[in-house]
């Protein structure tokens, strides 16, 4: 039971890291970011890129805006996704004990 639940977890962590993967490589491409699909993968990602965004701001590289936020925000994502998992198998090894 409690298996199950965490690989549904899992999986429900591992989709997001795609939906972050695909909104910064949509962002390189500005008919993708105006689809349906593009402001429905913003909506799911914009709560947790903000938090990033307002500590690093976008840098200006010649006539080229740079949002490395992105990179941060995604390091980030997968130490907190294998830190969420770590707590959560240890407590299922706990409960099962």
């Amino acid at each position: 039971m409690y298996t199950v639940l965490l690989n549904i977890i899992e999986v429900i962590l591992a989709l997001y890291g795609y939906i972050l993967i695909a909104v910064a490589i949509i962002s390189w491409i500005p008919d993708l970011e105006s689809t349906q699909v593009g402001h429905w993968l913003h909506r799911l990602t914009e709560p947790y890129l903000a938090v990033f965004r307002r500590i690093i701001p976008p840098l200006r590289v010649g006539g080229i805006m740079l949002d490395l936020s992105y990179i941060v925000a995604l390091v980030a994502y997968f130490f907190i996704r294998q830190g969420v998992l770590a707590v959560l198998v240890n407590l299922l090894v706990r409960i099962n004990s």
